[in-house]
């Protein structure tokens, strides 16, 4: 526990998600449908969405999904996304992984600076905290409105120069490590100067692996309770 702050994403690296790549493609794909008569574009090139930051408008707009406010879009996702994890949450099929209280009582424990750097909507956040009674473990919550934050969104390092800000953390004096199951946690850890570290939790989610990626995580790691032992480079 040598970090002086702990960043972690949320979805499959705190909260178990059931086949997330199928959860969050169906809603992507209902949405799309929502704002236009012209189709859903392949797999393929959904598959583009998620790596796109704040270029996804560009992409929209090659759907033929045009939007005088993007906000729009982003509401109906997470309206969606909301009715799933209200529906889910009850039937234990989104719940925690077993090793997160574990974790969080050991970092709280010995005075560590605990946060939530998250892509999804504050308000699903606020819900999955409070249902999970989280609350206490965390010092700062960050997750996406509909003002300028999605510009904020991760990769861009953003959010979590925020976090850090009000967290009053000083690269000078001290150390922060970001925990998160993708791409784009690491490459927006890396770009905030923070280090990185990619949870895998046995999910064979990058066959190929991480080697071609702009930005390599300092640590990969498959069980988040290893991040106990884990020492700034």
């Amino acid at each position: 526990m040598n970090f002086d702050c702990y960043l972690f994403d949320l979805d499959n690296s705190l909260l178990y998600i059931p086949n997330p790549p199928e959860y969050f493609d169906n809603i992507l794909k209902e949405t799309i449908e929502f704002f236009t008569k012209h189709g859903v574009p392949p797999r393929e090139q959904r598959n583009r969405f998620w790596l796109s930051g704040d270029q996804y408008k560009a992409l929209l707009k090659e759907w033929d999904v045009i939007l005088e406010d993007y906000n729009e879009f982003w509401e109906k996702f997470d309206a969606l996304d909301f009715k799933f994890r209200k529906e889910f949450v009850p039937q234990g099929k989104i719940r925690l992984f077993s090793d997160v209280l574990l974790v969080l009582n050991e970092l709280m424990k010995v005075g560590k600076k605990l946060a939530i750097v998250s892509n999804t909507a504050r308000y699903i956040v606020d819900y999955i905290i409070k249902e999970f009674d989280l609350e206490h473990y965390f010092d700062e919550i960050f997750g996406l409105g509909y003002g300028n934050e999605q510009d904020l969104a991760k990769p861009s390092p953003e959010g979590i120069k925020m976090i850090l800000h009000k967290l009053d953390f000083n690269l000078a004096d001290s150390t922060a490590l970001m925990i998160g199951d993708s791409v784009v946690d690491i490459s927006a850890a890396k770009r905030a100067n923070i280090h990185a570290c990619l949870l895998k939790r046995d999910f064979e989610k990058y066959p190929d692996g991480y080697s071609d990626w702009e930005h390599q995580p300092d640590f990969v790691i498959e069980q988040l309770e290893e991040i106990l032992t884990l020492k700034p480079n």
